[in-house]
């Protein structure tokens, strides 16, 4: 277990990362031209959900953010280093 201390600088970190992952997905989506409503029925999901995604308030499981990838058409690669790039 980490001491509290270092626990809260992870967080800081991690929050972040879940936000950028979050914007990196809705410019691929804009780029394809899809609404966020329709991109979330498309894979399946409820658009409140994806929406929470997008503005970095849910922490992905991976399979959900390949779920997201396969229905953007991008190699989630690509997206994880789009996010790791934004400042």
């Amino acid at each position: 277990m980490l001491p509290s201390m270092k626990r809260r600088q992870l967080e800081e970190r991690i929050r972040p990362l879940q936000v950028r992952i979050g914007e990196a997905l809705r410019k691929r989506r804009e780029q394809k031209k899809l609404t966020q409503e329709g991109f979330a029925d498309q894979i399946g999901m409820h658009r409140a959900y994806y929406g929470a995604i997008e503005n970095g308030r849910k922490n992905l499981q991976l399979v959900t953010l390949e779920r997201v990838c396969v229905g953007l058409d991008t190699p989630m690669s690509e997206i994880l280093h789009e996010a790791e790039a934004m400042t």
